[in-house]
């Protein structure tokens, strides 16, 4: 059942463009129902059927492509009635048109809040909606231990070669499958995060335990002071921890700065044999690049596992598809139950502290 709204005569149109993941969904849009607001749930990445039946009883439902910036323009300026709040958990298409179409002057309502229910914000222009007006806000570090496990999980995938071996006893090579040892390990090795925030350290904890060495190399904010409390050692250069260390795991947003960061002449400095992990952003390492060092025995790395691409989704595509040396993951790195409710949580607690200083 629907419950009235608590807060004002006219309460704020959301258009949530991914509800949270499965049975969350249900308590999410209820919690945004409490706040004040009045959803429009998009059904189109809803793929249970009764769960689904369960949301068009109750709310105002749609179906459309939130990938597509103009279906997502249009829905927000719903043939003119358009919407104030805005939430998704996926990377849509947030751009300048779609900003200046969804808070257009001759729109009912104007778009004045996006809740991104992750941490990047690298498909959102942020400078148009600041300068129109819209406040953006999102979750960071509740993913955090999520992406943490996987990266993890790929470095010893990549040490231990797991898939490869699973690949080869699958088609019945005893022989191929125990081709390589003795392997790789974590233990004793010395692992190499680019980055500083809270995945990278969630990382560097994780791997200790394992017996790892960690170093670090963060951005400039990244003082010697901020890194005296850290489970790693500080390096000054991205030279040194890439000729230097024997796993490499980037975690580091997209932005200009972070584009191509890694790119052939870094993949031909790292250590011959040393594995390199990125569950960050495709962009920060071209997987043409990867791809044309993993196949040169002479080119630093000699396996990678890679969870971003720049194509994906329906058009998935990849240089490093048929790579034999690198273990892909389909962007899936977030994606635990645990992790997901807890940026749904935050998300709702960051849209009632907008409308407490809004209303």
């Amino acid at each position: 059942m629907r419950r009235p709204d608590r807060h004002h005569a006219e309460p704020f149109r959301v258009l949530v463009v991914d509800p949270a993941h499965g049975e969350q969904a249900l308590p999410e849009l209820i919690a945004l129902e409490d706040l004040g607001l009045t959803p429009t749930v998009n059904l189109r990445r809803v793929n249970d059927v009764s769960l689904r039946a369960r949301i068009e009883a109750d709310w105002e439902t749609v179906d459309f492509d939130g990938f597509c910036e103009e279906e997502l323009a249009r829905q927000l300026e719903d043939e003119g009635r358009g919407f104030e709040a805005l939430k998704c958990r996926a990377g849509i298409p947030l751009t300048r048109k779609v900003l200046e179409r969804a808070t257009a002057g001759g729109l009912r309502r104007r778009l004045v809040l996006v809740g991104h229910a992750a941490a990047g914000t690298d498909t959102f222009d942020l400078a148009a909606a600041q300068h129109l007006g819209v406040s953006v806000r999102t979750t960071p570090g509740a993913n955090a231990g999520a992406v943490a496990e996987l990266t993890v999980s790929l470095m010893l995938d990549t040490l231990r070669e797991v898939a490869r071996r699973d690949r080869d006893l699958r088609a019945g090579s005893w022989s191929s499958g125990v081709e390589g040892l003795p392997a790789g390990s974590l233990d004793g090795a010395r692992v190499g995060l680019v980055g500083s925030g809270a995945i990278a350290r969630r990382t560097a904890e994780l791997v200790r335990v394992f017996g790892a060495e960690v170093w670090v190399f963060g951005s400039p904010r990244f003082t010697p002071e901020r890194a005296a409390d850290w489970p790693g050692q500080r390096v000054d250069t991205l030279t040194e921890l890439l000729t230097g260390c024997d796993v490499v795991s980037v975690h580091v947003p997209a932005t200009p700065a972070t584009e191509r960061l890694i790119g052939a002449a870094e993949l031909r400095s790292m250590r011959p044999g040393s594995v390199l992990i990125n569950t960050a952003r495709a962009s920060v390492v071209r997987e043409e690049a990867l791809d044309r060092a993993l196949r040169d025995p002479g080119a630093g790395p000699a396996r990678a596992a890679v969870d971003v691409f720049e194509n994906e989704g329906e058009v998935f595509s990849s240089p490093l598809a048929d790579n034999p040396y690198c273990t892909l993951s389909p962007h899936v790195a977030g994606m635990t139950r645990s992790a997901m409710r807890a940026a749904s949580d935050r998300l709702l607690e960051e849209f009632e502290r907008f409308l407490g200083e809004y209303l």
